[in-house]
């Protein structure tokens, strides 16, 4: 009660639609699962309902876009866009199973909505990138994204990708698209995760949460039609779009916090930090499904095995390098700035000593060895502001009114 009570109105407001996201996704998946009303309700039901998820999520986008500005607003408009198209693509399917009563044909328009609302996906979540983080900055988050890539296919080959593949369907392109967008969709939210601010973090994650929802039923989809069982009576995979969608219009609403200034970046979140390895995880998983599940581990899977390998290896001795970089640069740093310090302190001490023990000064003395002081604590400023300069990249910045001295102080505290 007393984290409600903490919360303000638009806070309490968001943990209350979610709440009312996961009851309706439960209760969506049992009539299915039970089909308590019939075949034809539960088809009705299951298509009407994922097309208005879909518009629900691309609402929740445009609103999200109106409030925002520079990049988020074009990430959000672009995610609009894809969500309306993905269900304007649902309608088309709802017509011909529930309005006309025909099983939809294969392709169809409902699959150029679908198809057609990948690139804008992949548009928007690319737009929501921030400055680099961390190890994320520069080539580096390629080296990630294809690591994440390769990880993400390995996992959809043993979960089904490989039959789309091998199946003699004359819609084998068609049936690939789906998984492969997926891929592709996932792969470059993973990394705008990995770059997102602390203000972005939990929008980010509910995002994950809805792309990774979708996926499954899409690469379900893809398996089904692949093997000719995807029947008229929705399977309870779809629960998978629709509550998928409804996790996008979440975070579309998450009531993001206000940004605080800072005197440095922030540093990654221990989840943002691991995230892309957590997908290793999910193509060891593949790999002991193709196990139990007696699938021989083919070619493909080797070849995705060892690219991994050889990219983790390359990895972490970049890792290490980059690592020992970092202490020999911390240690010269210390070094130079001791160094310095001592120069300047006896400097200073030896000003201050004339000043003390001349009995008598005359006033250009005491501006010509009060400017020797200035000049030598400025002096240890800049030497100290170029260092601080020079870690840019690293997340070291400046605040404007306060000296670099201290500033290095402060983010040595707070950095290592």
């Amino acid at each position: 009660m007393g984290t409600w009570a903490a919360m303000d109105n638009r806070r309490r407001t968001f943990v209350v639609a979610a709440a009312a996201v996961a009851l309706v996704s439960v209760l969506y998946a049992l009539n299915i699962r039970t089909a308590p009303l019939g075949q034809h309700a539960v088809t009705a039901m299951d298509d009407i309902g994922e097309a208005v998820a879909a518009a629900v999520a691309s609402a929740a986008c445009a609103w999200a876009a109106t409030r925002a500005s520079g990049k988020d607003r074009l990430g959000w408009a672009l995610m609009s866009i894809s969500a309306g198209l993905w269900s304007a693509g649902e309608v088309v399917w709802s017509i011909y199973e529930v309005g006309l009563g025909l099983q939809v044909p294969y392709p169809s328009l409902a699959d150029a909505g679908f198809l057609s609302a990948v690139p804008f996906a992949f548009a928007g979540i690319r737009a929501f990138w921030g400055s680099a983080r961390g190890t994320s900055s520069r080539w580096r988050v390629w080296f990630d994204g294809v690591i994440v890539a390769l990880a993400l296919t390995s996992t959809a080959w043993a979960f089904g990708l490989k039959s789309v593949w091998t199946s003699d369907s004359p819609t084998k392109i068609l049936d690939l698209a789906y998984p492969v967008g997926d891929i592709l969709i996932g792969t470059i939210l993973i990394l705008a995760i990995r770059r997102a601010s602390q203000q972005q973090a939990g929008r980010m994650a509910f995002l994950l949460a809805g792309v990774a929802l979708y996926s499954i039923a899409d690469s379900a989809f893809a398996y089904l039609t692949a093997q000719g069982a995807f029947g008229t009576v929705g399977s309870i995979l779809d629960t998978g779009w629709f509550a998928g969608f409804l996790m996008i219009g979440l975070a579309a609403v998450y009531p993001a916090s206000t940004p605080k200034p800072a005197t440095q970046q922030a540093p990654l979140d221990l989840w943002q930090l691991a995230l892309p390895w957590m997908t290793l995880l999910l193509a060891s998983a593949g790999d002991v499904y193709s196990s139990v599940t007696g699938h021989d581990i083919d070619l493909f899977m080797s070849s995705c095995t060892a690219a991994l390998a050889v990219l983790l290896t390359v990895n972490m001795i970049l890792e290490r390098k980059e690592f020992l970089e970092m202490l020999r640069d911390i240690e010269t740093a210390r070094s130079t700035l001791n160094r310095e310090f001592k120069t300047a302190l006896v400097g200073i001490k030896r000003f201050s000593r004339q000043i003390q023990d001349t009995e008598r000064l005359e006033l250009d003395d005491v501006r010509r060895l009060a400017a020797d002081i200035h000049s030598t604590a400025d002096r240890l400023d800049r030497m100290i502001e170029g260092m601080l300069e020079t870690d840019d990249d690293d997340g070291l910045e400046v605040t404007p009114g306060i000296p670099a001295a201290e500033t290095a102080v402060v983010a040595a505290r707070g950095t290592y």
